[in-house]
């Protein structure tokens, strides 16, 4: 319980507040950390009987010469759960540091409390985290898996939403944001969040009544909460409400959802998923050959496709194009006729646009782009 490093980690903090020398040592007086490293490891007689004992200690400069290891000062019993797991003693005059005694005896007994709620929250997470492995790999049957949930107080037949969450920060991995994490999703004790890989988060929520409006507007609060504790982009790809049986199949479509997110359109629903659904089941080296069969040849001019890109988003309509350019119509006209002359495709042609339309799309989701040269019209 009262390891090496923990005792370090309470020596550095006791280290911001005081400046005598302090010590930490085990039940049978062996020094395990301090505040000068040359002690580590040596027998100190004063921990030992104080341990022994339970109660405060005082050492002088008399006990120095007839006790192994000790130093005038105070030794502390450090009780948990009330048992002596300890002893932490300061250096120096008793008459000066003994006010400060009770202090410093409560601040690491607070110290180690904490460590184990963290501890103790670390093992209920990896828990959690198997159970949930197992309910997404395991058939609905398994008696593993109901007796699991039972443990955990989970009732496996509500329907729930698979959504995943990719916060693209190392730091919510750390238990302090990642307690601040769970505290403003507003989680109930029927839903479940894990840790699933690097900055990324599994979560189940239990659908209502509501459906899809309640689900959506739930996300869109999840996901400017957590955009107010983080620098970096937060990205949520969200299956299907299913019964626990398909809890599987809502977590492969949270998974393609979450790849289709990104910085314009964080929250992705799969159920909103049309072409893309055909775009992920084709190859990389497809798409780069679709990529260079089409538009390829344009992106060494990024007015050409931004061009294309407003076309097509304007139901084709070369006035609002020119307009949202800032051209004249006839250089539009002009640009249009340069595509087709780089591409052999022309964007007028309904068969071509479409063409346009799914590279488009593919340049969008991590297809591997050629290098762009400078702009040259």
């Amino acid at each position: 319980m009262l390891t090496m490093t923990l005792a370090e980690k309470i020596v550095d903090e006791v280290k911001k507040v005081l400046t005598e020398e302090v010590i930490i040592a085990q039940t049978n007086g062996t020094i395990i950390a301090a505040t000068d490293p040359a002690r580590i490891g040596q027998f100190h007689e004063g921990a030992y009987l104080t341990s022994f004992e339970g109660q405060k200690r005082i050492l002088t400069k008399d006990d120095e010469k007839h006790m192994k290891g000790v130093k005038a000062g105070i030794n502390l019993p450090i009780y948990f759960e009330q048992e002596v797991i300890g002893v932490i003693g300061m250096t120096g005059d008793p008459v000066h540091v003994s006010p400060f005694g009770e202090i410093l005896r409560k601040m690491t007994e607070l110290l180690i409390q904490e460590h184990e709620f963290f501890q103790e929250s670390e093992t209920d997470e990896r828990q959690l985290e198997a159970f949930v492995f197992d309910w997404l790999h395991l058939p609905e049957t398994s008696i593993d898996i109901i007796e699991k949930a039972q443990r955990l107080q989970l009732d496996v037949q509500k329907q729930r939403a698979v959504v995943l969450i990719d916060c693209q920060d190392e730091s919510f991995m750390k238990q302090e944001q990642y307690k601040a994490m769970k505290a403003v999703l507003h989680l109930t004790k029927q839903e479940i969040i894990v840790r699933w890989g690097h900055a990324r988060f599994l979560l189940m929520l239990q659908t209502t009544a509501e459906g899809r409006d309640a689900l959506q507007q739930r996300l869109f609060h999840m996901h400017a909460s957590l955009s107010a504790l983080s620098t970096s982009k937060i990205l949520i790809g969200t299956g299907k409400p299913a019964a626990s049986h398909l809890m599987k199949q809502s977590f492969h479509q949270a998974f393609r959802a979450l790849k289709l997110a990104h910085a314009d359109t964080p929250i992705v629903f799969d159920e909103d998923l049309t072409l893309e659904l055909f775009i992920e089941e084709v190859s990389q080296e497809t798409k780069e050959v679709f990529l260079d069969r089409t538009i390829a040849p344009l992106l060494p001019y990024p007015e050409l496709v931004k061009t294309l890109r407003i076309l097509m988003t304007s139901d084709y309509s070369l006035k609002y194009t020119a307009e949202a350019m800032h051209v004249h119509i006839n250089t539009l006209h002009y640009r249009l006729k340069r595509i087709q002359d780089l591409t052999t495709l022309d964007p007028k042609r309904m068969q071509d646009a479409m063409l346009f339309y799914l590279a488009l799309m593919l340049l969008d989701h991590d297809t591997k782009k050629p290098t762009k040269q400078p702009d040259i019209l």
